[in-house]
């Protein structure tokens, strides 16, 4: 048997486009904020009890805590439109990142299973993560974050039928 290996020419590779991923729910950015000012919150009450207790003036935390406040909602706000997931016949990707961009692509017939999960915040805003495993490893391979919750049970079922067609 002759083994050949051919090289491809780059612009023949099928390529995901913009087009082909679908956006996350709108409230999966109110979810992050959230979550973000919670933890804002929780470090300023920190500050606030050093600042009582210490006597420490109030303007060497909380001017910094509100700066990053405004970064995060900035920042969450013009990141959130890069994200999005796209399921095709034989793989799911995930692709996120403003500054950094990052795309996430698992094979269909390399799936070993795939869960939802959704935790306390996310049962707030009804809100869950399908998360996909392949062969290997301890911990998903893709997440697919920001799904309502109807939808990643769908999305689960859906990619967990595809995948065992390949078995």
């Amino acid at each position: 048997m002759l083994l050949e290996n051919l090289n491809l020419n780059l612009y023949d590779i099928p390529r995901l486009e913009d087009r082909d991923f679908k956006g996350l729910e709108r409230d999966y950015l109110y979810y992050r904020i959230t979550g973000r000012v919670l933890f804002l919150l929780l470090l300023s009450g920190v500050g606030a009890t050093i600042s009582l207790f210490g006597k420490l003036y109030f303007g060497y935390w909380l001017y910094p805590v509100l700066g990053i406040l405004v970064l995060v909602l900035v920042l969450e706000s013009i990141g959130f439109k890069y994200r999005g997931y796209s399921i095709r016949s034989m793989d799911v990707s995930f692709r996120r990142g403003w500054i950094v961009h990052r795309m996430t692509t698992v094979p269909l017939n390399r799936v070993q299973h795939c869960e939802f999960s959704q935790g306390l915040l996310g049962r707030l805003f009804d809100l869950a993560t399908v998360r996909v495993f392949t062969a290997g490893g301890t911990s998903s391979d893709l997440d697919i974050r920001g799904l309502r919750k109807e939808d990643a049970i769908k999305v689960r079922d859906y990619i967990t039928k595809l995948s065992a067609e390949y078995e």
